[in-house]
């Protein structure tokens, strides 16, 4: 019989990774697409600059969505970063025909979404950071509405509203970003909405990447984590995001809750109260 504790798992991982720890990219990476000179992650991040990341693998049928996304925002001084696991569907041949639209390109094998994403987050230059799966896209003043806000308002990162599509476009569901979402972020994952969030780069220094150990709860672990380390995140009215069913966390509707429950408790949350709640 297995003694252990509901969420004693997840409390046993290894600590969420830091920026730091990706420096051998710099040494090891060969980029399919590069407008940069070095990849040396030391290097200050660029005022104003905003850094887009997608990750992906065998994307073919929504890659160029998001790239068509990413290359119609308003903002002014965009990077874009693709992070690909080693697509063998064509992703990356599509990808190196877009390769006016994106500034670094990777391929290759990786520890899961978080590594990928925690690759991107290392190797990008902007001020500001963000993540967008290879099957979201985003409304062109996305990333403009964003930074305005953060200049506006001193906050770590700040979110919208999401919506949901079916394959063919049409809406299936919207989430209203919450912007009491602190009340409950102790327990369960709020609608912090994460397709619609922009970071500020220094966030990541100060609280650390996502945790490698969590495959679906990696956003709710880590607005966790910032929120008990003195972060917070502000709701920005008109930031909308735009998501595909069919993803991950979708998929794996039970793994999810699963993970946001051991991610609850082993932040103190009592485990009564948490198995009760994602019994």
């Amino acid at each position: 019989m297995d003694s252990r504790r509901p969420g004693d798992k997840w409390t046993r991982a290894k600590p969420a990774p830091r920026i730091s720890d990706y420096e051998y990219l710099a040494r090891s990476l060969r980029p399919l697409i590069s407008t940069r000179r070095d990849l040396d992650i030391s290097v200050a991040p660029m005022e104003g600059l905003a850094s887009v990341i997608t990750a992906c693998f065998n994307s073919i049928a929504t890659i160029d969505q998001v790239v068509n996304s990413v290359q119609m925002q308003d903002y002014p001084n965009v990077e874009y970063i693709v992070i690909d696991g080693g697509s063998t569907d064509g992703t990356v041949d599509r990808l190196l025909a877009r390769k006016d639209a994106i500034d670094l390109l990777v391929s290759g094998a990786d520890r899961g979404i978080s590594d990928a994403f925690n690759k991107g987050i290392a190797l990008s230059r902007g001020e500001y950071v963000m993540l967008v799966n290879s099957d979201d896209w985003l409304e062109p003043q996305h990333l403009s509405t964003a930074v305005l806000a953060l200049l506006s308002n001193g906050a770590d990162y700040v979110f919208g509203d999401l919506l949901l599509h079916f394959q063919d476009g049409t809406l299936a569901h919207s989430f209203a970003g919450d912007p009491e979402y602190a009340r409950r972020l102790r327990h369960s994952m709020p609608a912090l909405n994460y397709p619609t969030v922009v970071c500020r780069h220094r966030t990541f220094e100060r609280f650390g990447l996502f945790n490698l150990c969590l495959r679906i709860a990696k956003d709710y672990e880590w607005f966790l984590r910032v929120e008990r380390g003195g972060g917070r995140g502000a709701y920005v009215p008109g930031l909308i995001g735009h998501m595909a069913l069919g993803g991950e966390s979708v998929r794996a509707f039970k793994r999810s809750f699963r993970e946001v429950r051991e991610v609850s408790i082993g932040y103190g949350y009592p485990p009564v109260l948490a198995w009760s709640r994602f019994g």
